[in-house]
């Protein structure tokens, strides 16, 4: 049942991220549209043109700001924060911790053993998902190009 509301709630994780922005954008695109059909170009020339304009705004406005992860929704221990498919960025226990949120660790994690027969082996495990008091989750560092560019291309498929 967790791991059901868990993916539920990565599902919607992506579709809140940008919720604010959404009737923003939706004037300035219909704005781009009217300006372009004034010129007599036909609808869909011009919404292909403003979606590819619109893209490339956001990529810029995103670039170089500090990477932020929004709340997915809010569950019993506090708000589920998804760190999304890319393994790479999933967060140990202890970084979970240091940034006042607790690691689900009965969603989805990658751990890996380090050490030999002799010494010992330690366990290192990264999760995926972590519950926090509030509603974003500062993860430090500021958006690469192809962060931004992945970032804005998820938020243009969500709103069609």
């Amino acid at each position: 049942m967790h791991r059901l509301l868990f993916a539920a709630a990565s599902l919607f994780s992506a579709s809140s991220i940008f919720c604010g922005a959404v009737e923003a954008d939706e004037k300035a695109l219909f704005s781009c549209i009217n300006k372009y059909k004034s010129l007599g170009i036909s609808p869909d020339a011009a919404l292909n043109e403003c979606k590819e304009k619109s893209l490339a705004n956001c990529i810029k406005s995103l670039m170089g700001k500090e990477k932020v992860e929004s709340s997915a929704g809010k569950v019993r221990e506090g708000y589920l924060i998804d760190l999304g498919d890319d393994n790479s960025v999933w967060m140990d226990g202890p970084e979970w911790r240091d940034r006042g949120c607790k690691p689900v660790t009965k969603g989805q994690s990658r751990t890996t053993r380090i050490g030999d027969p002799w010494n010992g082996f330690l366990k290192l495990e990264w999760f995926r998902q972590g519950t926090c008091s509030k509603s974003e989750l500062k993860l430090g560092g500021t958006y690469s190009l192809g962060e931004a560019k992945n970032a804005c291309e998820l938020k243009a498929i969500e709103e069609d």
